[in-house]
């Protein structure tokens, strides 16, 4: 699964040179043949602008060597989705495999060329989700087409295990259930007062734990939990991007893949909300200073850390260089080895310093222009 940190470390990984490939494999269409060939297309024009950087042959090997061991590698090929991003440098290379299409593309610059990532996690959201019982804790890490269960290190697994019990508690049993199967706690022995407290108890537990052992707390989370517990848990919650809409019903009953599918129906909202919201910003702001659709100004602002949200319009580059110290761009041309893609730039130093990128239809773009940014001051 592609991920926030995953882009982290690839932009931690960069060096004076940079190969990125993004390819449309063709599997899900039935045609990996034609996907391998332009594969082997795409590597021999990598090793082009390779040698247009100045690399010599030994040099640019080390980039292409384990590219090529991939093209008749039947089990990788089996295995892809629609789109394959893959990004070298002379110590090695990481490859990622992605739900969404790309547009066959090459770029051996300075900078990995991250833009067509966006859209992962633009439209593909991450998201969490905590399914919790009883008898369970369980944290999903999911987007649109996958998830997958995080381990949990220093979380209680269970009611019992929050708690410190040493056994299971005899006065809270998975007894009574809903009309819909559900199990619930259900107080033998004293007032179901007492059985709340312990339950908040326990939601507190879990919630500081987390809150503790996730490196990533920009994510949404959902709740999936019987319906009674879910006004409990927000009452204890510490994570800061809990939805208040949930998943109703014992998670215990439910596979990774069925949570995972009704939590999309509700990150799917929230997703587009965001984006309008962006949109209608830039909108109410344009003309205030604090948003501009100027090309120089938005890359010497992305530079400074003055971007916090960048809108830019799909399939569009623009060429050239930018001098840091004198803040100036100049428009060039792709063929020219000493220009880079300036939206890319614009990405890459929004994306690392806490900014949001959108990448939008053209029809979406305010004014059909081709880049536009909200500022933070």
């Amino acid at each position: 699964m592609f991920t926030r940190n995953e882009l982290d470390k690839l932009l931690e990984n960069r060096k004076k040179v940079n190969l990125s490939i993004f390819l449309s494999t063709g599997v899900k269409e039935g045609n990996p043949q034609q996907g391998k060939i332009r594969f082997k297309n795409l590597i021999k024009e990598g090793a082009n602008q390779l040698e247009k950087q100045g690399l010599k042959e030994t040099e640019i090997k080390k980039f292409t060597a384990p590219m090529e061991e991939l093209v008749d590698y039947t089990k990788f090929w089996n295995t892809l989705d629609k789109g394959f991003a893959i990004f070298a440098t002379e110590d090695g290379m990481f490859h990622y495999n992605m739900p969404v299409e790309f547009e066959d593309t090459v770029v051996a610059k300075d900078d990995f060329y991250i833009k067509p990532l966006f859209p992962v996690f633009q439209r593909n959201g991450q998201f969490y989700i905590l399914a919790i019982s009883q008898n369970n804790v369980r944290l999903l890490h999911c987007t649109r087409y996958e998830v997958s269960e995080v381990e949990l290190e220093d979380v209680p697994k269970n009611f019992t295990d929050a708690l410190q019990y040493d056994t299971p508690a005899p006065t809270l049993q998975h007894g009574a259930r809903t009309g819909n199967g559900s199990a619930v706690f259900h107080g033998h022995g004293y007032g179901m007062e007492d059985e709340k407290v312990d339950i908040a108890k326990y939601f507190q537990v879990v919630s500081q734990s987390l809150y503790k052992a996730l490196e990533d707390k920009s994510l949404p989370m959902v709740l999936a939990a019987v319906d009674f517990l879910h006004p409990i848990f927000k009452d204890n919650n510490k994570y800061p991007h809990l939805m208040d809409e949930g998943i109703v019903g014992n998670p215990d009953n439910k596979k990774a893949k069925e949570l995972q599918k009704e939590g999309w129906e509700i990150i799917k909202p929230h997703l587009e909300k965001e984006e309008h919201e962006a949109l209608d910003k830039y909108h109410q702001l344009i003309g205030s200073g604090k948003a501009s659709h100027d090309v120089e100004e938005i890359i010497n602002g992305a530079y400074n850390q003055r971007v916090e949200t960048l809108l830019v319009r799909e399939n569009s580059y623009l060429w050239g260089t930018y001098d840091a110290k004198e803040q100036k761009v100049e428009i060039g041309e792709k063929n020219d080895d000493n220009q880079e893609e300036l939206f890319n730039f614009a990405s890459i130093h929004t994306f690392i310093n806490s900014g949001k990128v959108y990448i939008l239809e053209e029809e979406k773009m305010p004014e059909n222009h081709k880049i536009a940014a909200v500022f933070r001051y």
